[in-house]
């Protein structure tokens, strides 16, 4: 903008309107009071008002309210006759401003003139390159910080010879960097993973600088003043202008001594569980995720004579032959432990299985497997472990046909006693019943009855042994069941058992807890159980003293206990009393088969039986029935049973 003033009067510009309206820039002529005279089209164009509207307006009615400062500077430096040049906002018509670039002066017969420039692109193009020069500066910080916190050495090599870095990598080279002193500072610190020192041209920065190398993750040794050697992975690349010409380098150096160390770490504990692995006692197979069989260790190899590996997991399961001992049925690929396992993420324990190696020959094996499982749960494969049990197999089924053996015998001895021993009885009776007729015989009368005694109790014990043979033998196929309400079964035997217990000073408690169903047993033996544990409890029961029998109904079945006061039983007493001939006193008190015998019709009927300490008691013996299969609900009136 020109600003003009008149200061004696206003000489006619006319001859000169016709030659300004065709300047591109904007005209503007002033009175004395800095009233516009004239204005051109370009300076009607850049304020947006029309010759007219302009004509009669003030300077002062087109720049802000906080430029009238400036411009009394402004008058008073053209009063003196100099030229005013400077950047001024005017308002257009619209109320946005425009920026402009003035330049003023003060004409001969006291004309002020002024011409004004549009300098918004100018303005523009100054913003946007102050914008990025500021956000350029930010990134450089922000870089500038990030590189400065980063854990890795960076080292910048520039054109120049200069270099550039972060104080990691300082503490990595273990000396102080020379900004001035290029990669040279580098020489005779670098060396390869051998030991060998890196020659000059074989330095990151030279590569990368004179022949435009990518160095990526090579590793190397860096030589700090104390002798000391430092695992380093090396990094470098080239920086390149616009053109494509390198202007520099950056290397990035990461300190490998925890990792190197974290690696041995690992070594040494793959180390180890191959150790462990080549000799465990056991066979170990392992599987993929897929099922495929991975790896196997030299001891599965020995018990299955050898190994399949396949591409397809039903391929090589397949080759795998087994068989269930309990069933006999042969295991399917689907049913072995690792199938399972990673499947449905099964657990197998102690599965007894028979296989056939691959040499043909036969084995019986315990297995176990289990489903191996990523950090979030994933199954990523199975393990399975195979023990090789053949030789305990056999020395069972040994064992269990020697004891049957055993038992047979025992049943057919114990028979073949029961018919002379009743003869005898007979006989003995018989005497007795005679000797008391005769005169003297009294003597011969007593012998009699002590044979007669000891003939019964030899034809008792005979037929507790017939009695284990025959349980243990048969297992529960000579059982006589019947339905018999449990409730039945508690009240006979306390029934039988009071009169003797009356007798010998001892108290019978009877408690039934809970609703009680009805049973499907053989009535007499079971009563037979309840008669020895309340023998056995009276024997070993001071007077006065208290049994106490107990009857609740369990899940499936009736627990029925029996207690008895006196000296607590140790352990190892507990876990040996239903052992046949074992005895808890050297007085010859019995045989001790009753609590054999007990077991044996017990488990005969489903159940089991057992012993334990209990406040208060010498021993508590339990021992559960089954239910009666057909049983319905508790009928709706058991509370009150």
């Amino acid at each position: 903008m020109f600003l003009t003033f008149h200061t004696e009067r206003a000489p006619t510009l006319d001859h000169f309107h016709a030659l300004l309206d065709l300047a591109p820039d904007g005209v503007f002529v002033a009175d004395r009071e800095g009233r516009y005279t004239y204005v051109n089209e370009a300076g009607c164009r850049l304020l947006g008002y029309t010759r007219d509207e302009l004509v009669g307006m003030t300077i002062m009615d087109l720049i802000p309210a906080q430029d009238l400062g400036r411009l009394a500077d402004a008058k008073a430096q053209l009063m003196r006759g100099a030229t005013h040049v400077a950047e001024w906002r005017l308002r257009r018509k619209d109320g946005s401003w425009v920026p402009v670039e003035v330049s003023a002066s003060f004409l001969p017969g006291g004309i002020w003139q002024g011409f004004a420039r549009d300098i918004s692109e100018r303005k523009a193009l100054e913003a946007e390159r102050e914008a990025l020069l500021a956000q350029s500066e930010a990134h450089g910080r922000w870089l500038q910080a990030v590189v400065q916190t980063l854990p890795l050495g960076v080292l910048l090599f520039h054109e120049d010879g200069r270099v550039t870095h972060n104080r990691r990598a300082e503490e990595l080279m273990g000396f102080n960097l020379a900004a001035d002193a290029g990669s040279g500072q580098l020489a005779g610190r670098l060396f390869y993973p051998d030991g060998r020192e890196v020659p000059p041209e074989g330095l990151v920065a030279q590569r990368v600088l004179e022949r435009g190398d990518a160095v990526r993750a090579e590793e190397y040794l860096i030589e700090r003043p104390d002798g000391s050697r430092v695992p380093i992975l090396g990094s470098a690349g080239p920086i390149r202008d616009d053109r494509g010409r390198i202007i520099g380098a950056v290397g990035v150096f990461q300190d490998m001594t925890e990792r190197m160390r974290m690696e041995e770490a690992i070594r040494a504990n793959e180390r180890l569980m191959h150790a462990i692995f080549d000799l465990l006692p056991v066979g170990l197979w392992v599987a993929d995720a897929e099922g495929r069989i991975v790896l196997t260790n030299p001891a599965g190899r020995r018990l299955w004579a050898g190994a399949r590996f396949a591409e397809a997991q039903d391929e090589e399961v397949g080759e795998y032959k087994g068989w269930w001992v309990e069933t006999g049925e042969r295991v399917k690929p689907e049913e072995w432990g690792l199938a399972r396992a990673i499947g449905f993420g099964e657990t197998s324990r102690g599965e007894l299985i028979r296989i056939q190696c691959f040499d043909g020959s036969y084995k019986t094996i315990i297995h176990w497997a289990a489903p191996l499982r990523s950090e979030s749960g994933a199954i990523v494969g199975a393990i399975a472990l195979y023990e090789d049990v053949t030789s305990l197999q056999q020395m069972q089924e040994q064992l269990r046909a020697a004891v049957q053996e055993r038992e047979k015998i025992l049943a057919v001895v114990a028979h073949d006693l029961r018919n002379p021993l009743h003869r005898i009885m007979l006989g003995a009776s018989a005497a007795e019943a005679k000797a008391g007729d005769l005169a003297g015989g009294e003597p011969v009368r007593a012998l009699a009855a002590s044979l007669v005694d000891i003939t019964a109790r030899m034809s008792g014990l005979v037929d507790d042994l017939l009695t284990v043979a025959v349980d243990a033998a048969a297992r529960g196929s000579l059982l006589k069941r019947s339905s018999v309400p449990a409730t039945t079964l508690i009240e006979k035997a306390a029934e039988a058992a009071k009169p003797l217990l009356s007798k010998m000073g001892l108290a019978l408690d009877v408690e039934i807890l809970s609703w009680l169903p009805v049973l499907h047993v053989d009535e007499d033996r079971i009563l037979r159980v309840f008669g020895n544990l309340l023998d056995n409890a009276s024997k070993f029961t001071p007077a006065p003293g208290r049994i106490r029998l107990t009857a609740e109904r369990v899940l499936g079945g009736v627990r029925f206990s029996i207690g008895n006061s006196g000296p607590s039983l140790r352990d190892e007493e507990l876990g040996s009393m239903f052992r046949p001939f074992w005895q808890a006193a050297a007085d010859g008190r019995g045989a001790g088969l009753g609590l054999s015998i007990c077991r044996s019709i017990v488990e005969a009927h489903g159940g089991t039986i057992w012993a334990e300490s209990s406040a208060g008691e010498r021993v508590r013996v339990n021992f559960i029935l089954p239910r009666k299969a057909s049983d319905g609900d508790e009928p709706r009136d058991a509370a009150r049973a």
